[in-house]
């Protein structure tokens, strides 16, 4: 795979992302949303490649993905903070964003387990509501 590959977000599958292609996302939304023509990174780019790594280690492309989206679409540039960058959304926001993330994902694999086995039971349908 190319590294030009890497960098299409928009049509990698999900298990061939890694730094570079969040990167290229929060780059390309930046530049979208803000009109960002030049990215700086949160404190330089090995610090931002870390925590982008350890991020996808830990929660995986998806979660990360819907997180990113999510931080875009409540970030608020100011004059100080005209972008919002990787470094900021994985040390700021993640940690309030994700748990979120991760709740509607397991409520939904609980939802559609229900409806592999057949149905829910009273006591089911009060648990996942």
């Amino acid at each position: 795979m190319t590294a030009e590959q890497r960098r299409d977000w928009r049509n990698l599958p999900l298990e061939h992302w890694n730094t570079a292609t969040v990167h290229a996302m929060v780059i390309e939304l930046n530049a979208e949303k803000f009109a960002v023509e030049k990215y700086v990174p949160l404190r330089g780019w090995g610090f931002e490649q870390g925590a982008v790594k350890r991020a996808l280690s830990e929660y995986g492309a998806q979660p990360l993905r819907e997180t990113i989206e999510r931080a875009f679409v409540e970030y608020r540039p100011t004059r100080e903070y005209p972008q919002l960058t990787a470094g900021f959304l994985i040390a700021y926001m993640l940690p309030r964003i994700m748990p979120q993330v991760l709740a509607n994902r397991q409520r939904q694999e609980r939802a559609e387990q229900a409806v592999v086995n057949g149905g829910m039971t009273a006591d089911e349908i009060a648990d996942f509501l």
